[in-house]
This record gives C-alpha cells, sequence and structure tokens, in this order.
C-alpha cells in the first residue's frame, strides 16, 4: 500500500482530513515549537493558554484544553483520526513502513 502520499510530513503522519491540518514544525534548540498563526487564530489560542501535549513514541499530540475532561477531550481528537486509518485499512506495519521509508530521506 502507498501511504507516503496520503501523510503530510516526514515526522507527522497525520491524514488530511477536512477538519484536520496538518504542518512540518521545527523543533528550537530551547525545545519550543511555534504553533502556525492561522492554527492560533482558528482555536482561538491566546498567549499563556494551557495545552495538553501528550507523547508516545514518535508521535506527539497537542491538545486545547477546554471546560470538559481532558480524557473526552482527547478521545473526541483522536476519534476522526482513528475512523479515517480503519476507512483506508491502514495497519501498524503500514505506518511503521512508511515511518522507516521517511527516516531514510
Amino acid at each position: 500500500m502507498q501511504i507516503a502520499r496520503k501523510y503530510i510530513s516526514k515526522t507527522c503522519l497525520t491524514y488530511w482530513c477536512d477538519t484536520m491540518h496538518a504542518s512540518v514544525i521545527k523543533v528550537s534548540s530551547k525545545g519550543q515549537i511555534v504553533i502556525p498563526a492561522a492554527w492560533r487564530k482558528s482555536m482561538d489560542l491566546k498567549e499563556g493558554e494551557e495545552l495538553l501535549a501528550i507523547g508516545d513514541g514518535d508521535t506527539l499530540v497537542i491538545k486545547k484544553i477546554g471546560s470538559s475532561t481532558l480524557k473526552q477531550e482527547f478521545d473526541e481528537t483522536t476519534s476522526k483520526i482513528r475512523e479515517r486509518i480503519l476507512e483506508m485499512g491502514i495497519t501498524r506495519d503500514d505506518v511503521k513502513e512508511a515511518v522507516k521509508k521517511a527516516r531514510e530521506n
């Protein structure tokens, strides 16, 4: 399965959906990242707001903390991604192969 074209970057395996956006960002020497201005505007992010960062292996998900519970918000965020992956028939092995190829480049 050729899934490389369906992904945006070497480090971000997020499928481009109507409601999702992907961008390649870099980590500074201080370990900081910049959230693109268009995302900050669409998410109504203000300076000093707290975000939830969840890491697993080489995957990082950053979620704006809202009024509902964190688990509920995280589940809502990731459910769209999970549904799309299932629809496309992408397996863990497909993802591992895409990551391997991306790292070789």
